[in-house]
């Protein structure tokens, strides 16, 4: 199992051009297609991961290696997460210097990426709206509330705080599959 972390993280790693949240939507379809979601609670380790200082990408490989593995399946999971931008920065970046490579070049291979980021970080956001609206209806609200203020400006904090309040309020206590 631990080539098998190694290789998945490798593979994601070389996919998730964009960071953080478009590995996330990644890794939540290979686990799924791995059938380890029985293994390790997802949801919960990408809310722990987002939480931590650091890169989403190491704090969440370490998270799903280690609760797959343990810490020898946490450390393989990093090793393969930063193996392949390691490679990539070492050898491509004195390679576009050196080579006179083009602004042209460059400029039209970071389009191609911020499209392919915008797709899945929409991809996961909607995913992560759908099961915020599967909870009911004052848990929706209550998020798109915390998302406008966010958007208007006010401290995420201040936000969150807010939308906690409306669903304890008006969303009494309810049982959490």
């Amino acid at each position: 199992m631990i080539k098998d972390i190694f290789f998945l993280f490798l593979k994601l790693s070389l996919l998730a051009l964009g960071g953080g949240f478009v590995f996330i939507g990644f890794i939540e379809l290979e686990i799924k297609k791995k059938s380890w979601d029985s293994l390790c609670d997802i949801p919960s380790l990408i809310a722990v991961s987002t939480s931590l200082p650091g890169p989403i990408i190491t704090n969440l490989s370490y998270l799903i290696g280690k609760s797959l593995k343990g810490s020898i399946g946490g450390l393989t999971a990093i090793l393969g997460a930063i193996l392949p931008p390691f490679l990539i920065i070492y050898f491509l970046a004195p390679l576009l210097m050196n080579q006179g490579a083009s602004n042209y070049f460059v400029a039209t291979f970071l389009r191609g990426g911020i499209i392919g980021v915008m797709v899945f970080v929409l991809l996961t956001a909607s995913r992560w709206i759908y099961s915020v609206y599967k909870m009911g209806a004052v848990s929706f609200i209550s998020y798109i509330l915390m998302t406008a203020l966010m958007l208007m400006g006010i401290h995420p904090l201040f936000a969150l705080s807010i939308g906690f309040i409306v669903n304890i309020s008006w969303g009494g206590k309810r049982d959490i599959e």
